[in-house]
């Protein structure tokens, strides 16, 4: 085997991970509990608002995050063949707060 092969053939079985923190639009804030997903992979954010999400492969991708007390939101994710991409989140936590982009009815 070549070694342009060999390294395609290791890059192929490369899984990324992506970690960050998510915090309150508003508040600042840490937000605990937030369910983070891209695609079939899922993780939640501990009490500090961490999240680390694993097995993922390099490419673009479209992020959702979402609890009880955060509706529905996405971002745009780009995650790195590197290790580890880090992508922190300032999301909206509440659909009362209409002075947050994205929040509220409509």
């Amino acid at each position: 085997m070549k070694l342009s092969q060999f390294n395609a053939t290791v890059t192929a079985f490369v899984l990324a991970v992506l970690v960050g923190h998510v915090t309150d639009a508003t508040t600042g804030q840490p937000l605990a509990n937030v369910t983070i997903a891209i695609g079939s992979q899922h993780t939640s954010t501990d009490k500090h608002g961490a999240y680390r999400l694993t097995g993922l492969k390099p490419g673009h991708y479209t992020l959702s995050a979402s609890s009880n007390d955060v509706p529905s939101q996405q971002r745009s994710a780009v995650v790195k063949d590197s290790a580890q991409t880090t992508l922190d989140l300032v999301l909206c936590s509440t659909t009362l707060d209409y002075s947050c982009a994205g929040a509220g009815p409509g």
